[in-house]
């Protein structure tokens, strides 16, 4: 039988909006499940800068546990409804998305009772969309002689041996090189942040792709070459959590022989590509350095290695970034964080494709072909991984031998 949401209210303290459970659809001695809609209420008091964290719904199970505990233990034994027991520690727990309150329909909330009488072990999962957003593992005390027993929320602080999945920030995430980099961190089990500035509609069905794949993408949408809209930005997302993957993929081309470079195409570019890693790599490195873990991956490009005709300024960009990595891998090495570019030659793309026709492919890369987004997305994925915690301060080519 379906208890409603008039009933748990007499169960647990919670009233009012911080009374987050819609029912209990089903329960025996050892598992309950709830369902709740709160996730959506905009003016949720959980919430922070507008958004629901992740972590948030170990309060949905906290309160799912504390009704479990009220029906194994009936208020004619206890005396008093709303003073069941309280919470002991949280253990364990998984995030696997970094928000709630943008998952679409109701959530679901299962709690199994593995061990114990009055000190009650519980596996608690919140489920949405079809698939598991948190799980874990957490203590009950049930008090059953005195009413002054009462069940208290957990605080984040609290939660041990827990995991979140690393988040990770894609600069010019729409492009071809920058979607095929969100989508393998996405496939390697990282929060994927899509940047973008012009183009927020493609990079929203690129996260929309990479959620229905079953991973976890969200758009941040800011001009890399705005030193304070960039700040602002990225302020906010930090509140979610620090950011341990950083990709700086944003860059643009302006080419024209020197002699014809105006100054707006020469500042342009290096606004971009060198302003841009300025700004960005900034405002995350600080909380970055708090975690002891972090990647930093600068795309730059062959051209900064060999030089090309009309590209002045793109390769004076990409030059100063390979500079800038091996400067900033000293700098941070000791705080378990790695400085890496990636300098990529003829990639096939749609930037590409109109500058390389297929036989001057052939001339120019010993392979005789373009190299794929995917090639590059994978030397990526790698450098951000656990297994690169040794390699720092690297220009790493992927061309084709072209040099």
């Amino acid at each position: 039988m379906q208890l409603d949401r008039q009933w748990i209210a007499g169960q647990i303290p919670h009233q009012g909006s911080m009374h987050l459970l819609d029912a209990v659809e089903r329960w025996d001695e050892s598992t309950i499940t709830c369902t709740a809609t709160s996730h959506r209420w905009e003016t949720l008091p959980l919430r922070a800068h507008g958004r629901l964290g992740a972590a948030c719904g170990i309060e949905y199970a906290a309160q799912a546990m504390a009704v479990h505990g009220a029906l194994l233990c009936p208020a004619t034994e206890r005396g008093d409804a709303a003073k069941v027991g309280y919470l002991i520690s949280v253990r364990d727990v998984v995030l696997r998305v970094s928000r709630l309150d943008d998952i679409d329909g109701d959530l679901t909330i299962t709690a199994e009772k593995l061990a114990g009488q009055h000190n009650l072990l519980y596996r608690f999962a919140v489920l949405g969309q079809g698939r598991v957003l948190l799980d874990g593992r957490a203590a009950l005390l049930l008090d059953t002689n005195s009413s002054a027993a009462m069940y208290t929320p957990v605080a984040l602080a609290e939660i041990r041996g827990s995991r979140m999945p690393k988040r990770a920030l894609v600069t010019g995430g729409s492009g071809g090189i920058g979607a095929a980099i969100c989508k393998k961190l996405a496939a390697d089990g990282l929060q994927v942040i899509i940047h973008t500035h012009r183009n927020p509609e493609k990079a929203q069905a690129l996260a929309d792709s990479i959620i229905a794949a079953g991973g976890d993408a969200a758009v941040l949408a800011f001009d890399v070459t705005d030193a304070q809209a960039t700040a602002a930005a990225l302020r906010d997302e930090l509140e979610a959590g620090p950011i341990q993957v950083l990709v700086n993929n944003a860059g643009i081309h302006d080419d024209a022989v020197f002699p014809a470079l105006s100054a707006r195409q020469w500042q342009g570019v290096i606004d971009v590509s060198l302003n841009g890693f300025f700004h960005v790599t900034q405002a995350v490195l600080m909380p970055m350095i708090r975690t002891r873990w972090g990647r930093i991956i600068n795309i730059t490009s062959v051209a900064a290695l060999t030089g090309n005709r009309g590209q002045v300024n793109y390769s004076a960009a990409k030059g100063a970034l390979h500079a800038a990595t091996r400067s900033l891998a000293l700098e941070v090495a000791s705080r378990g964080i790695t400085v890496n570019a990636v300098a990529p030659g003829i990639i096939a793309t749609e930037m590409s494709a109109n500058a390389f026709p297929i036989d001057a492919i052939a001339q120019m890369v010993p392979m005789k072909r373009a190299g794929r987004p995917e090639e590059v997305a994978d030397l990526v994925g790698f450098l951000a991984s656990e297994q690169a915690a040794y390699i720092s301060g690297q220009i790493i080519s992927i061309n084709g031998a072209m040099a």
